[in-house]
């Protein structure tokens, strides 16, 4: 029998969506704020990050297309206006902050808001959050919304910030059946180019045994097929320098693959509800199903792992065996934001 896998993101206090909507970046959400002259790194007006939805059908494990009108971006919570697509000043931001266009990333048409200035500041030097509402049609129109956090610290060296860079998205499919992973690291807002190590691991999930696995390669890149990936996968990158090790996770997935999890959140009472806890809906239910892709029919024969981890893809609670698995507000509060669950079927 064939091993399947399987992830789902929970929000944590966040309004929730009919169909999985996730928001990503080209850049790193993440500036650091020196304590000895206030000065910002990595510049977002250097690197522009372009954040942009991924909506997928839990049911079919493929892309959903936003509509090109409707869509709306929020800064902590306040709507930002736009003029000729710039936007208007917001909260501390002043007018020229972001950029809103809807183009093609990775061979998807997507709404896009382009961070053009710096978020952080001597002033600001708490973390902030970035909103999204949009419209999609599967035979019906539905709102779906996401969130995604900027994170600022202050700190009194060299900061240092690990990431991967992936094509198509993360997503092998019939077009693009490779993906390469690269690693890279910015020292003090720079990349360092030389003197830097890497090492790359891959989540397992199964009966008995859940971590990182030591993938044994050392390069910057790594090429990976669908024969690498389980619907979807998480792959995590140390950029090591000296004795200093900085990490980055990246998810990967296969629209190639016969078959998919639908994670199926329910209540206690079996009703389907959305992935979010909060101190409202302070808990959620997943019964989880292998379906066919091509048919969305049910597989029957699986036995179902479950591990729940935060961002990075540090554990947080873990579970072999079992129809279900209870996802509570308390994991959020303990990840301190969303976080993941992994579902294997053997």
């Amino acid at each position: 029998m064939s091993i399947c896998k399987g992830q789902t993101t929970i929000k944590f206090v966040k309004q929730g969506d009919t169909l999985n909507c996730n928001l990503r970046s080209t850049f790193p959400l993440k500036q650091f704020v020196s304590n000895g002259n206030g000065a910002v790194s990595p510049s977002f007006i250097a690197n522009q990050p372009c954040i942009y939805p991924v909506v997928r059908s839990s049911l079919q494990a493929t892309r959903v297309a936003v509509k090109t009108s409707g869509y709306k971006w929020y800064y902590n919570g306040t709507e930002i206006v736009f003029s000729n697509g710039l936007s208007t000043a917001v909260g501390s931001l002043p007018a020229g902050t972001f950029k809103t266009e809807y183009k093609t990333i990775d061979g998807f048409s997507v709404p896009t808001l382009t961070i053009l200035k710096e978020i952080a500041s001597a002033s600001n030097i708490d973390t902030d959050t970035i909103e999204f509402k949009g419209i999609v049609n599967t035979g019906f129109d539905t709102t779906v919304s996401a969130s995604i956090d900027v994170a600022i610290e202050q700190t009194d060296g060299e900061a240092c910030l690990a990431y991967i860079t992936v094509n198509n998205g993360g997503v092998i499919n019939d077009d693009v059946p490779t993906l390469t992973m690269t690693g890279k690291l910015l020292v003090g807002g720079t990349e360092k180019t030389s003197g830097v190590s890497y090492k790359w691991y891959k989540m397992r999930v199964i009966n008995g045994s859940d971590g990182w696995v030591d993938l044994n390669k050392n390069t910057q890149s790594i090429t990976i097929s669908a024969s690498d990936i389980n619907s979807t996968e998480l792959y995590k990158c140390e950029a090591i320098v000296g004795d200093k090790v900085t990490s980055a996770v990246q998810e990967v997935s296969d629209e190639t693959d016969v078959l998919i999890i639908y994670p199926n959140p329910t209540d206690s009472a079996g009703n389907s509800v959305p992935e979010e806890v909060s101190s409202v809906q302070t808990s959620i239910y997943y019964r989880p199903k292998v379906m066919k892709r091509s048919t969305s029919t049910e597989v029957s024969g699986y036995t179902f792992n479950y591990l729940l981890t935060k961002s990075d893809g540090s554990e947080i609670d873990s579970q072999d065996g079992g129809t279900s698995f209870m996802v509570t507000y308390s994991h959020a509060v303990q990840a301190g934001g969303d976080i993941t669950l992994i579902i294997s079927a053997e």
